[in-house]
Protein backbone atom coordinates (compact mmCIF):
# COMPACT_ATOMS: atom_id res chain seq x y z
CA UNK A 1 0.00 0.00 0.00
CA UNK A 2 1.43 3.61 -1.01
CA UNK A 3 2.05 5.87 1.67
CA UNK A 4 -0.44 8.68 2.54
CA UNK A 5 1.82 11.73 1.61
CA UNK A 6 0.31 15.01 3.88
CA UNK A 7 2.15 18.53 2.92
CA UNK A 8 1.96 20.97 5.84
CA UNK A 9 1.75 24.76 4.57
CA UNK A 10 1.04 27.88 5.47
CA UNK A 11 1.84 31.50 3.41
CA UNK A 12 2.42 33.12 7.11
CA UNK A 13 5.31 32.62 8.91
CA UNK A 14 5.62 31.77 12.70
CA UNK A 15 2.37 29.96 13.22
CA UNK A 16 3.38 26.69 13.75
CA UNK A 17 4.26 24.72 11.01
CA UNK A 18 7.34 22.74 12.06
CA UNK A 19 5.71 22.13 15.43
CA UNK A 20 2.68 20.63 13.79
CA UNK A 21 4.28 18.77 11.23
CA UNK A 22 6.68 17.49 14.17
CA UNK A 23 4.30 16.57 16.69
CA UNK A 24 1.83 15.04 14.23
CA UNK A 25 4.56 12.69 13.41
CA UNK A 26 5.50 11.92 16.65
CA UNK A 27 1.90 10.90 16.95
CA UNK A 28 1.31 8.78 14.66
CA UNK A 29 4.29 6.82 15.45
CA UNK A 30 3.15 6.69 19.12
CA UNK A 31 -0.28 4.36 17.29
CA UNK A 32 2.29 2.75 15.46
CA UNK A 33 2.29 3.80 11.93
CA UNK A 34 5.50 4.47 10.34
CA UNK A 35 6.82 7.67 9.15
CA UNK A 36 9.11 9.63 7.00
CA UNK A 37 9.15 13.68 8.15
CA UNK A 38 11.27 15.89 4.93
CA UNK A 39 11.89 19.37 6.09
CA UNK A 40 11.61 21.72 2.97
CA UNK A 41 11.48 24.96 4.39
CA UNK A 42 14.59 26.02 2.97
CA UNK A 43 14.37 29.44 4.18
CA UNK A 44 14.23 28.84 7.77
CA UNK A 45 14.76 25.18 8.43
CA UNK A 46 14.60 24.34 12.18
CA UNK A 47 13.67 20.60 12.61
CA UNK A 48 16.78 19.53 13.30
CA UNK A 49 16.87 21.65 15.92
CA UNK A 50 13.79 20.65 17.62
CA UNK A 51 14.66 17.15 17.62
CA UNK A 52 17.82 17.51 19.04
CA UNK A 53 19.53 15.87 16.15
CA UNK A 54 21.15 18.55 14.21
CA UNK A 55 24.54 17.43 14.86
CA UNK A 56 23.32 14.28 13.63
CA UNK A 57 21.90 15.29 9.89
CA UNK A 58 25.06 14.80 7.60
CA UNK A 59 23.28 14.78 4.38
CA UNK A 60 20.11 16.96 3.00
CA UNK A 61 17.43 16.20 0.37
CA UNK A 62 19.82 18.94 -1.80
CA UNK A 63 22.65 16.02 -1.46
CA UNK A 64 20.46 13.78 -2.83
CA UNK A 65 18.93 16.00 -5.81
CA UNK A 66 22.65 16.84 -6.73
CA UNK A 67 23.53 13.20 -6.66
CA UNK A 68 25.90 13.75 -4.05
CA UNK A 69 24.25 10.67 -1.69
CA UNK A 70 21.68 8.41 -2.40
CA UNK A 71 18.26 8.77 -0.53
CA UNK A 72 19.26 6.49 2.39
CA UNK A 73 22.34 8.11 3.17
CA UNK A 74 20.14 11.15 3.94
CA UNK A 75 17.70 9.75 6.35
CA UNK A 76 18.32 9.40 10.06
CA UNK A 77 15.87 7.08 11.89
CA UNK A 78 15.01 6.35 15.01
CA UNK A 79 13.42 3.12 16.75
CA UNK A 80 10.20 4.09 17.39
CA UNK A 81 9.23 4.45 13.13
CA UNK A 82 10.33 8.21 12.21
CA UNK A 83 12.44 8.79 9.34
CA UNK A 84 13.52 12.03 9.02
CA UNK A 85 15.50 14.04 5.78
CA UNK A 86 17.02 17.62 6.68
CA UNK A 87 16.42 21.01 4.75
CA UNK A 88 19.65 22.46 3.09
CA UNK A 89 20.96 25.89 4.74
CA UNK A 90 20.09 28.77 2.36
CA UNK A 91 19.35 26.64 -0.91
CA UNK A 92 17.79 28.07 -4.26
CA UNK A 93 15.14 26.18 -5.79
CA UNK A 94 14.91 27.32 -9.27
CA UNK A 95 13.85 25.90 -12.73
CA UNK A 96 17.54 27.05 -14.14
CA UNK A 97 19.37 23.63 -14.11
CA UNK A 98 22.58 25.84 -14.24
CA UNK A 99 21.81 27.74 -11.25
CA UNK A 100 25.05 26.62 -9.11
CA UNK A 101 24.07 28.40 -5.32
CA UNK A 102 20.34 26.04 -5.60
CA UNK A 103 19.25 22.92 -7.07
CA UNK A 104 16.55 22.77 -9.93
CA UNK A 105 12.53 22.24 -9.57
CA UNK A 106 13.38 18.47 -11.79
CA UNK A 107 16.08 17.43 -9.68
CA UNK A 108 14.19 18.07 -6.50
CA UNK A 109 11.42 16.41 -7.36
CA UNK A 110 13.09 13.43 -8.53
CA UNK A 111 14.76 13.42 -5.26
CA UNK A 112 11.74 13.54 -3.24
CA UNK A 113 10.40 10.66 -5.77
CA UNK A 114 13.23 8.41 -5.26
CA UNK A 115 13.40 9.18 -0.98
CA UNK A 116 9.91 7.66 -0.44
CA UNK A 117 10.32 5.15 -2.70
CA UNK A 118 12.96 3.91 -0.47
CA UNK A 119 10.59 4.67 2.49
CA UNK A 120 9.39 1.72 4.12
CA UNK A 121 6.23 4.80 5.82
CA UNK A 122 3.00 4.52 6.09
CA UNK A 123 2.68 7.95 6.28
CA UNK A 124 4.96 10.86 4.30
CA UNK A 125 5.00 14.67 6.29
CA UNK A 126 6.33 17.38 4.21
CA UNK A 127 7.19 20.76 6.16
CA UNK A 128 7.18 23.29 4.07
CA UNK A 129 8.44 26.80 4.15
CA UNK A 130 6.30 29.96 3.84
CA UNK A 131 6.97 29.96 -0.59
CA UNK A 132 4.14 29.26 -2.77
CA UNK A 133 6.83 26.92 -5.08
CA UNK A 134 7.37 24.19 -3.26
CA UNK A 135 3.90 23.10 -2.13
CA UNK A 136 2.81 23.74 -5.79
CA UNK A 137 5.82 21.42 -6.56
CA UNK A 138 4.65 18.60 -4.28
CA UNK A 139 0.83 18.62 -5.88
CA UNK A 140 2.66 18.03 -9.30
CA UNK A 141 5.44 15.42 -7.64
CA UNK A 142 2.30 13.53 -5.54
CA UNK A 143 -0.22 13.18 -7.60
CA UNK A 144 -3.51 12.41 -4.76
CA UNK A 145 -1.21 13.92 -1.76
CA UNK A 146 -3.83 15.71 0.93
CA UNK A 147 -2.64 18.98 2.78
CA UNK A 148 -2.50 20.50 6.42
CA UNK A 149 -3.24 24.37 6.66
CA UNK A 150 -2.01 25.88 9.87
CA UNK A 151 -3.14 29.21 11.30
CA UNK A 152 -2.45 30.31 15.15
CA UNK A 153 -5.21 31.74 16.90
CA UNK A 154 -5.39 35.19 15.39
CA UNK A 155 -7.99 36.36 13.12
CA UNK A 156 -5.68 37.22 10.20
CA UNK A 157 -4.06 33.61 10.43
CA UNK A 158 -7.01 31.95 10.08
CA UNK A 159 -7.82 34.16 6.80
CA UNK A 160 -4.49 33.76 5.43
CA UNK A 161 -4.90 29.92 5.85
CA UNK A 162 -7.89 30.42 3.36
CA UNK A 163 -5.89 31.85 0.88
CA UNK A 164 -3.42 28.97 1.58
CA UNK A 165 -5.98 26.75 0.98
CA UNK A 166 -7.14 27.97 -2.59
CA UNK A 167 -3.73 28.23 -3.60
CA UNK A 168 -3.48 24.83 -2.77
CA UNK A 169 -6.73 23.53 -4.27
CA UNK A 170 -5.85 25.19 -7.02
CA UNK A 171 -2.39 23.39 -7.64
CA UNK A 172 -4.82 20.19 -7.42
CA UNK A 173 -4.91 19.25 -3.58
CA UNK A 174 -8.21 18.01 -2.89
CA UNK A 175 -8.62 17.46 -0.08
CA UNK A 176 -7.01 20.15 2.44
CA UNK A 177 -7.55 20.31 6.53
CA UNK A 178 -7.08 23.23 9.22
CA UNK A 179 -5.20 22.86 12.66
CA UNK A 180 -5.44 25.98 14.58
CA UNK A 181 -1.71 25.88 16.46
CA UNK A 182 -1.62 27.60 19.83
CA UNK A 183 -5.37 27.43 20.64
CA UNK A 184 -5.69 29.87 23.86
CA UNK A 185 -8.59 28.38 25.99
CA UNK A 186 -8.78 31.68 28.40
CA UNK A 187 -9.27 34.30 25.82
CA UNK A 188 -11.70 32.16 23.58
CA UNK A 189 -13.62 31.93 26.50
CA UNK A 190 -13.75 35.89 28.03
CA UNK A 191 -14.44 36.35 24.05
CA UNK A 192 -11.04 38.10 23.50
CA UNK A 193 -10.39 35.39 20.35
CA UNK A 194 -12.80 33.40 18.39
CA UNK A 195 -14.26 29.84 19.76
CA UNK A 196 -13.04 26.85 17.95
CA UNK A 197 -17.06 26.90 16.47
CA UNK A 198 -16.39 30.49 15.64
CA UNK A 199 -13.49 29.29 13.79
CA UNK A 200 -15.37 26.35 12.22
CA UNK A 201 -19.08 28.81 10.60
CA UNK A 202 -15.92 31.22 9.20
CA UNK A 203 -14.00 28.95 7.70
CA UNK A 204 -14.12 27.34 4.32
CA UNK A 205 -11.23 24.75 5.47
CA UNK A 206 -12.62 21.97 7.55
CA UNK A 207 -10.58 22.06 10.50
CA UNK A 208 -9.19 18.37 12.02
CA UNK A 209 -7.47 19.75 15.12
CA UNK A 210 -6.31 22.48 17.69
CA UNK A 211 -3.63 22.23 19.59
CA UNK A 212 -3.80 24.46 22.53
CA UNK A 213 -1.27 26.70 23.81
CA UNK A 214 1.42 24.70 25.97
CA UNK A 215 4.53 26.12 27.40
CA UNK A 216 5.77 22.81 27.53
CA UNK A 217 5.56 22.08 24.04
CA UNK A 218 7.69 25.66 23.39
CA UNK A 219 10.63 24.41 25.97
CA UNK A 220 10.43 20.77 24.40
CA UNK A 221 11.34 22.72 20.73
CA UNK A 222 14.33 24.74 22.84
CA UNK A 223 16.07 21.71 24.36
CA UNK A 224 15.30 19.15 21.17
CA UNK A 225 13.60 17.09 23.20
CA UNK A 226 9.66 14.94 22.69
CA UNK A 227 6.80 17.33 23.97
CA UNK A 228 6.24 15.68 27.86
CA UNK A 229 3.85 12.58 27.45
CA UNK A 230 0.64 13.49 28.49
CA UNK A 231 0.45 17.21 27.99
CA UNK A 232 -2.13 18.83 26.42
CA UNK A 233 -0.08 19.59 23.12
CA UNK A 234 0.82 16.49 23.11
CA UNK A 235 -2.75 14.48 23.81
CA UNK A 236 -3.74 16.91 20.74
CA UNK A 237 -1.47 15.97 18.28
CA UNK A 238 -2.58 12.06 19.27
CA UNK A 239 -5.96 13.15 18.38
CA UNK A 240 -5.24 14.71 15.07
CA UNK A 241 -3.50 11.63 14.35
CA UNK A 242 -6.47 9.28 15.00
CA UNK A 243 -8.32 11.52 13.16
CA UNK A 244 -6.01 10.83 10.48
CA UNK A 245 -6.08 7.21 10.25
CA UNK A 246 -9.70 7.56 9.52
CA UNK A 247 -10.71 7.02 13.62
CA UNK A 248 -13.55 10.17 15.04
CA UNK A 249 -11.91 12.08 18.57
CA UNK A 250 -14.14 14.40 20.04
CA UNK A 251 -11.97 17.86 19.61
CA UNK A 252 -10.76 18.36 22.74
CA UNK A 253 -10.36 14.79 24.50
CA UNK A 254 -8.80 13.66 27.51
CA UNK A 255 -7.16 17.16 27.74
CA UNK A 256 -7.79 18.41 31.41
CA UNK A 257 -11.54 18.86 32.76
CA UNK A 258 -12.64 21.80 30.49
CA UNK A 259 -15.96 23.72 30.24
CA UNK A 260 -16.21 23.26 26.69
CA UNK A 261 -19.30 25.54 26.34
CA UNK A 262 -16.83 28.31 27.03
CA UNK A 263 -14.17 27.41 25.13
CA UNK A 264 -16.17 26.19 22.18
Amino acid sequence: MAAEKIIVASSKGGVGKTTVALGIAGALCHIGKKVLLLDLDFENRCLDLYMGIENASLFNIADVARGVVPPEKAMIRNSSGLSFVAAPDNCVVTDDEGERRGISTRSLAEALRATVSVSDADYVIFDTGTSREIPRLLAATFPGASAIVVASHQAASTRGAERTAADLDAAGIRQTRLVICGYEFRAASSGKRAGILDIIDSSKVRLIGAVPYDRALMLSHENGVRVPAGSPADIAFRNIAERITGRHVRLFDGIGSLNRKKIL
